[in-house]
């Protein structure tokens, strides 16, 4: 699969994934409220889409974006010398 993830579209699945993490790790340490199955779920969930996110961005590969007909990667320009 050819990378179709770059530019903005990376930056903000980088952003989304660092809170998402943040929000996993808040979920664990002020969750009781929740009760001990509910706050586990809901941690794995956002670590799983944070996993997701940040995966897609590195990669700079998306499969959604692919079926999608999304591409927002740019090549770089190869230097003439």
């Amino acid at each position: 699969m050819e990378k179709n993830v770059g530019g903005t579209d990376r930056t903000i699945r980088i952003a989304v994934g660092l809170v998402l993490v943040a929000a996993m790790m808040v979920t664990v340490a002020f969750g009781e409220p929740l009760g001990d199955p509910t706050q586990g779920i809901v941690a794995a969930v956002l670590l799983f889409a944070a996993f997701v996110l940040l995966g897609t961005a590195g990669a700079e590969k998306c499969p959604a974006n692919r079926a999608l007909g999304r591409n927002t990667y740019d090549e770089p320009e190869s230097e003439h010398r």
